[in-house]
């Protein structure tokens, strides 16, 4: 027997006695579950309200006028099925006769 089979020999035994440590380490040990990571979910910010995303996109602040604390998204989503002219940035809507208004719901 030549050094190469013994070599060989000897390579393939240790893989051997090392493959079960290699494929358990993927796995988690029998009676024990894993469980996956909390992701941490971003506090919503709720001065302005609730916001759907199917809506579009976030509307900015509100203007300086509006002071009802947490109705902003409300009264904007509002606005916007009333009056398709309407702009949440200003508030405003155009009205007939091009004149602009500031919506009241």
């Amino acid at each position: 027997m030549n050094i190469r089979h013994m070599l060989a020999g000897a390579l393939t035994a240790v893989g051997l006695a090392m493959a079960p440590q290699v494929a358990a380490q993927g796995r988690p040990q029998a009676g024990h579950q894993q469980t996956p990571p909390k992701k941490e979910t971003p506090k919503a910010d709720t001065r302005f309200g609730q916001w759907n995303s199917g809506w579009g996109a976030k509307p900015p602040a509100p203007p300086k006028h509006f002071t009802k604390q947490g109705e902003w998204y409300r009264h904007v989503r509002a606005c916007q099925v009333k009056f398709r002219s309407y702009n949440p940035r200003t508030d405003t809507y155009r009205a007939s006769g091009n004149r602009t208004l500031r919506c009241r719901l």
